[in-house]
C-alpha cells in the first residue's frame, strides 16, 4: 500500500473498512485515464465496486493499481479480453485482503451463462468477492453490479437476484452499484427492503446530492449510485460523495461515493 498511503486525502480511522462505488464511465477514456486511479489512491478504500469497466478500464486499473487485485469478467465474453464488455468488478487490497471465493453471474433467467435479461438494452452481470482481512481473520463479501438504464422489468429483476445473492452470505456484507434508479422511487425502496440498509441514511456523518452529473458537477438531486449493508453490519461512521475535480476535469460523470464501517 506505499504507493498511495503518503497521499491519502481521508485517512480512514483505525478500526473501519472503507467500500466505495465508482462509475468510471465507459467512454472519453484517454482524457481521464490518469485521474480516475489517480481519484481512487487518494481515497484508497479497503474495496472498490466499479461499473462501465471496459477492457481499457481493466488494463489501466491493473497497471496503474497495483495495491489491487481486480475480481470480475466481462458481460459479454465472459473473460477479459478485448471483446468482453463491461466489467463490473470489486477491486480489494491485496496486502490486507484474501480471496476466498468470488464468482459472476449475470442478471437475466439464465444467470450462469452469458445472456440478456427481461428485454434489457444490454447484458448486465453481478460480481461478488469473499475476503478474509490478513491480520484479524475477519471475513465479509463485496457484491456489485450494475442495473440496465432502459429497462423497467430488467431493473425489477435485477434487484431481487442481486438482493437474493447480497442476503445468501451468512457473512456481513456490502453491496454496491449503479442501480439506473433514483432514491426514493418504488424499484429504491425494492432494493432497499428486509435485509438491506442504505450507508447514506445510516451514516453517523453524511451527505446528500445526486451522483450522476453528465460531467456538469452540481449537487441537488437524488443519487443512483448506493452503497448497501446487511444486518450484520451495524456501524457506518460516514457517508461520503466524492465531488473533487482533477487536473480542472470531472474524474467521471458519475461522482465516487464512500462509506467507512465497522465490519467484525
Amino acid at each position: 500500500m506505499d504507493g498511495f498511503s503518503n497521499k491519502t486525502k481521508s485517512p480512514v480511522e483505525k478500526g473501519y473498512t472503507r467500500i466505495m462505488s465508482f462509475n468510471v464511465r465507459c467512454g472519453e477514456f484517454e482524457p481521464r485515464q490518469a485521474i480516475v486511479p489517480q481519484i481512487i489512491g487518494e481515497y484508497l478504500p479497503d474495496t472498490l465496486g466499479v461499473q462501465e469497466c471496459t477492457y481499457e478500464w481493466y488494463k489501466t486499473l491493473c497497471a496503474s493499481l497495483p495495491e489491487y487485485e481486480f475480481v470480475g469478467v466481462g458481460r459479454d465474453s465472459g473473460g477479459t479480453d478485448p471483446d468482453c464488455g463491461e466489467i463490473s468488478g470489486v477491486l480489494f487490497l491485496k496486502e490486507k485482503y484474501s480471496l476466498l471465493d468470488s464468482g459472476t453471474f449475470w442478471l437475466s433467467e439464465t444467470p450462469e451463462v452469458v445472456s440478456f435479461g427481461w428485454d434489457a438494452s444490454c447484458r448486465r452481470v453481478c460480481t461478488w468477492a469473499v475476503l478474509e482481512e490478513k491480520g484479524t481473520g475477519k471475513k465479509f463479501a463485496h457484491v456489485n453490479t450494475h442495473l440496465d438504464h432502459i429497462s423497467i422489468p430488467a431493473r425489477k429483476n435485477g434487484i431481487e437476484l442481486v438482493r437474493e445473492k447480497a442476503l445468501s452470505f451468512d457473512l456481513p456484507t456490502v453491496v454496491t452499484g449503479d442501480f439506473n434508479l433514483f432514491k426514493g422511487c418504488d424499484l429504491y425502496y425494492q432494493l432497499v427492503a428486509e435485509g438491506l440498509s442504505d450507508t447514506q441514511d445510516t451514516a453517523k456523518q453524511t451527505m446528500y446530492g445526486k451522483t450522476y452529473h453528465a460531467y456538469k458537477g452540481g449537487e441537488e438531486g437524488e443519487p443512483i449510485d448506493f452503497i448497501l449493508t446487511n444486518k450484520k453490519i451495524t456501524e457506518v461512521g460516514r457517508y461520503v460523495i466524492v465531488r473533487d475535480m482533477l487536473d480542472s476535469q470531472h474524474t467521471s460523470d458519475h461522482y465516487p461515493i464512500f462509506a467507512d464501517m465497522i465490519i467484525e
